[in-house]
């Protein structure tokens, strides 16, 4: 059924509750994703983690880490003893309860052959096309087999498929359990030395959630956040989220917990959504949500501490739109003589500006990121090994290139520091058009030099005569310079939001606030002294010109008195005229030194 068959039916269903499920699953996973993130989680069952983990927490925390992943992720197991005891293949989303039902199948027993485990791990990812490629293994101690030969030929087999990930850029993290694992420069952990991978260790099973949650964020970069932390009562606890991930395609929210988990449901308004439960963790996979509020319920042993995260994903499509300015060059010809001869093959100046815009990749007509969450937030921009940081501003990016031949423009984006999991387009191309020629120069005729002796002549008898006209009246009173509108009747209200999105120094401005209601009813107030009200040094020039006072209605009056660029929903405001703002009215300024910009909202208080 498409996307569009769901929402219909959204509108007659408001809240959907979800409670445990436990969804036993065999067979072989399918789906994959070439060119994603593969992760194999590698497990020691070796008879010592009977007394290392009698509870089989480890079994419980790799099953959370399976679901907890993003969709752009595939997911496999290995398990070892003597030999290999359970393996399940690379599986995208739709097949991690394959793989979660090998997990929990395991059974601790046997010697501990960590060269068969990580060989047969780095053979699963080596069948994988995919470039980001890690391996979480879990161990509780050394290499040991029942001979002094097969524990040195286990070794060897560890250190060579150790050398085979360094090789194809397979990432190794390990997470050390018990005493044995203290040392954490024994051999199973120079697997994540030599890979550059995460090296945590737990004493007991119980402790290993930081581990856990350390792998995730640093290891993998999985971007979550923490929406709460609850001391449970022994009752129901509810807690209510107000979520910021406008159009964010999935939402996975995480329950983790030192103790078990009962009794979780959660309200919220999505296109559809499925829930998996362990020992002590409990997942909701939340598809397409549609509102910006979520109700969880759930009951945990008293005592015991409720973590409760929020993992978004956005699947992204990008979109780039070019603005041409062309300008004569200051030196475009040499003069000779009386002709001004242009240089050969002389063009405008051409500056390109290209903005980004990312939108859904099953909507393009869905914006994203243009809301005050993501405002400012970074995004790193390569074009031609050349990398910058640009800021979102209302959910787009600009570059300005200087352009003389056409050619194709590429940009690669790199999303790893927005507080979201991005799937998608990560690069763009556009076609830029080279500078068009300036015209071809024309010789201007020789002036006529006996009509304009006339016509100086002629003029010099008329200002003689002006002149002595002048003397004889009475010196006229000189105008007043202009000053600031005449004050207002009316009294302020709201506020103006200001983003100072580009100065002569360079420096990042974050967004301001002034309160117009606040001003004394009547008075003029120049956008030079917001701006300073603001406790900002930088000069913008023509900033001085710009006047504000009270309207009718709840409106705002701006005089522009300056030779500043100023637009209000692409219309120009013109010099010496002025203009009422209604609410919720947006300006954007581009000041006298044509580099400093800003934009302004007026908003309700």
């Amino acid at each position: 059924m498409r996307r569009g068959t769901y929402r219909t039916i959204l509108s007659l269903i408001m809240v959907i509750a979800f409670f445990f499920l436990s969804v036993p699953c065999v067979g072989n996973a399918t789906e994959k994703t070439d060119g994603g993130k593969s992760v194999i989680f590698l497990l020691d069952a070796s008879g010592s983690m009977k007394s290392n983990d009698p509870d089989r927490f480890v079994i419980d925390d790799i099953v959370q880490m399976i679901y907890t992943l993003p969709t752009e992720y595939q997911a496999g197991f290995v398990a070892y003893g003597a030999e290999i005891t359970a393996e399940q293949g690379l599986a995208g989303n739709g097949g991690r309860n394959n793989v979660a039902a090998a997990v929990k199948g395991v059974e601790y027993k046997g010697y501990s052959n960590a060269g068969i485990g990580l060989q047969r791990a780095v053979e699963l990812l080596l069948e994988d096309a995919g470039k980001d490629r890690h391996i979480v293994m879990f161990s509780d101690g050394e290499i040991l087999m029942d001979s002094q030969e097969m524990t040195e030929a286990s070794g060897a087999l560890f250190q060579s498929a150790v050398g085979q990930a360094e090789e194809a850029g397979i990432t190794i993290h390990v997470l050390g359990l018990g005493e044995d694992m203290e040392d954490m420069g024994n051999s199973i952990f120079d697997a994540a030395h030599r890979t550059v991978g995460q090296s945590c260790h737990a004493a007991q099973a119980e402790d290993i959630r930081k581990a856990i949650s350390q792998v995730l964020v640093e290891g993998l970069a999985i971007k979550r956040s923490t929406v709460a932390v609850v001391e449970a009562g022994g009752e129901t606890e509810t807690v209510g989220v107000e979520l910021p991930y406008a159009y964010a395609d999935k939402l996975r929210i995480l329950l983790t917990s030192n103790a078990p988990i009962q009794n979780v449901s959660a309200n919220f308004q999505a296109e559809s959504a499925r829930q998996f439960n362990g020992e002590r963790h409990a997942l909701i996979e939340i598809e397409d949500p549609s509102g910006g509020e979520l109700e969880i319920r759930f009951e945990g042993i008293p005592g015991s501490q409720v973590e409760i995260y929020v993992i978004p994903e956005y699947y992204v499509d990008v979109r780039a739109e070019v603005i041409y300015t062309d300008r004569v060059p200051e030196e475009a010809g040499d003069i000779q003589g009386d002709n001004i001869m242009a240089e050969k093959d002389a063009y405008y100046q051409r500056t390109a500006c290209i903005l980004y815009t990312f939108s859904r990749a099953d909507n393009e007509n869905i914006l994203l990121w243009n809301t005050d969450y993501f405002q400012h937030n970074k995004i790193s921009v390569t074009v031609n090994e050349e990398t910058k940081e640009l800021a979102l501003n209302e959910g787009r990016l600009q570059i300005e290139e200087r352009v003389t031949d056409s050619c194709i423009y590429e940009a690669w984006f790199d999303y790893s520091q927005l507080p979201v999991n991005v799937v998608g387009t990560d690069s763009a191309r556009v076609e830029l058009e080279g500078a068009p020629p300036l015209p071809e120069p024309q010789e201007e005729p020789k002036p006529p030099y006996l009509l304009i002796g006339a016509s100086i002549v002629l003029l010099l008898i008329l200002l003689t005569i002006v002149l002595l006209w002048l003397r004889r009246r009475p010196k006229p009173v000189p105008a007043p310079l202009e000053e600031r509108p005449e004050p207002s009747r009316y009294s302020y209200v709201g506020m103006l939001k200001l983003y100072i999105t580009r100065t002569r120094a360079g420096y990042d401005i974050p967004p301001l606030s002034f309160n117009l209601f606040r001003t004394s009813a009547g008075r003029v107030i120049s956008l030079q002294e917001i701006i300073k009200n603001c406790d900002v040094k930088e000069e913008f020039a023509g900033a001085e010109a710009i006047y504000f006072k009270a309207g009718p209605g709840r409106t705002l009056i701006l005089t522009n008195n300056s030779d500043c660029t100023i637009m209000k929903n692409r219309e120009i405001l013109m010099k010496k005229q002025s203009y009422q703002l209604p609410l919720d009215s947006k300006v954007d300024i581009s000041f006298e030194d044509e580099i400093s910009e800003l934009t302004f909202q007026y908003k309700e208080a």
